[in-house]
């Protein structure tokens, strides 16, 4: 009889030690896949750092005054800093404007990058001189989400000349929150005003 009970206590030490195992392997597990997690998003982090160091290589400043022999425009691009879904209600957007060459020779040279808010006046120069940007090439900018300088009707006009005629560049903005249970982004496209 002892011997019974002995197997069958022993079956239930078995059973528990297998079930603590598996317990342990699976928090071990689950420990692994946020530790593998948090080590890709430090990977990702410094593969962005890395970047930074060499970003604009193709995006530099020059010392330039553009005669009536370069070809000149002039985009304007709309943003929202914020935008209502109600009456005095409103969501919060990060705006990013991209400038891309789309010519595959030619460089671009950028005059001017400048933001304005909701009552046309200007919050930001994003350039104090002129840039050259390099053949398929693009350049970036970014207003944090926490900016609301520009308010609901912002915008941004970018002056660029050209020595010859160019393959027009694409320029846009992209506006966007990810911020709790809802994703928001849209593109608005730089229009050719001048």
């Amino acid at each position: 009889m002892c011997v019974i009970i002995l197997k069958a206590y022993l079956g239930v030490l078995m059973i528990k030690t297998v079930q603590t195992f598996l317990m342990i392997t699976f928090l071990i597990t689950l420990s692994g896949c946020d530790s593998k997690k948090e080590q890709e998003h430090e990977n990702y982090k410094q593969e962005i750092k890395e970047r930074q160091k060499d970003a604009y290589k193709h995006f530099k400043e020059v010392d330039m005054t553009f005669d009536t022999s370069y070809a000149k425009k002039r985009f304007y691009v709309p943003v929202y800093s914020h935008i209502y879904y109600a009456q005095n209600r409103f969501t919060r957007l990060a705006i990013t404007l991209s400038i891309r060459n789309t010519d595959l020779e030619k460089d671009l040279y950028v005059e001017n990058i400048d933001y304005y808010n909701t009552e046309g006046k200007l919050v930001k120069h994003y350039i104090k001189k002129p840039h050259i940007l390099k053949p398929m090439a693009s350049v970036d900018y970014v207003v944090n989400l926490e900016d609301m300088s520009g308010g609901s009707g912002a915008n941004f006009l970018i002056d660029i000349a050209s020595e010859n005629d160019l393959t027009e560049p694409i320029i846009q903005a992209i506006m966007i929150n990810n911020s709790g249970n809802s994703n928001l982004c849209f593109t608005a496209q730089g229009q050719m005003i001048k």
